[in-house]
């Protein structure tokens, strides 16, 4: 997996202008955090995690593991997540804004929105000491509760995927307001999403500049999941 994770990072570096050697500042990071590891080693060998996640899959390392060096790179202090689950993402994500939490001593958090409302199954990979950066809304339908959600540094969708659903939810994280954002579509290739996409123009924003990166981009094919970044011209 570390050969992936340096791929990944130096394409993500490549295609979002990135100077920082992401992979030793932020990939070592990780390595250091006993519970980060041991969540990635347990994902990567499977092992329990039908029964720990039986609302539906966790997210791949890899994806995890890049989502967390944009959020340290750039000192993301806000993130919106659609989908939970067992909460390997969310575990990822709140590490990475604690940590900015600690070196800019701003408040960050994660808001995250989960349909279902079985809440001894949801976020249940989530270490207790990341769940006070955390707002979990659980019995929510996502599309219900973006609507007004434009001031956000990340968004992450995983809940839903088909065309339909996500294009909806792409539209509302659209709506962000902000200086630079960011945009993470986990399974961008369901329902030729991703290509779609990419065709219509339907990731462009007036007043904006648009980078991405998906395993399309990548040298990694379908390893790696969709990451837009949006900035003001």
């Amino acid at each position: 997996m570390i050969n992936l994770v340096k791929i990944a990072l130096e394409d993500v570096q490549e295609a979002f202008d990135i100077k920082e050697n992401l992979f030793e500042n932020y990939f070592r990071e990780i390595e250091k955090d006993p519970d980060l590891l041991s969540l990635i080693d347990r994902r990567q060998n499977f092992g329990d995690w039908q029964e720990k996640t039986p609302l539906g899959g966790p997210g791949t390392s890899l994806n995890g593991i890049v989502l967390y060096c944009i959020i340290r790179h750039y000192r993301l202090l806000c993130a919106t997540e659609t989908g939970v689950s067992g909460g390997f993402y969310s575990a990822l994500m709140l590490a990475a804004l604690s940590k900015n939490f600690e070196e800019i001593d701003y408040y960050s958090a994660l808001t995250s929105f989960e349909i279902s409302d079985d809440k001894e199954k949801i976020g249940k990979l989530v270490p207790e000491k990341l769940k006070q950066a955390w707002d979990l809304r659980t019995g929510t339908d996502s599309l219900e509760m973006l609507d007004g959600r434009v001031n956000e540094d990340l968004y992450c969708h995983d809940s839903l995927h088909t065309y339909k659903h996500m294009l909806a939810e792409l539209q509302e994280f659209k709506k962000c307001e902000g200086d630079r954002f960011f945009i993470y579509i986990d399974d961008q290739d369901t329902d030729d999403f991703w290509r779609r996409c990419l065709y219509l123009k339907l990731f462009d924003k007036k007043g904006y500049n648009v980078k991405y990166i998906s395993g399309s981009e990548s040298r990694l094919s379908g390893h790696l999941g969709g990451f837009i970044k949006y900035e003001k011209a």
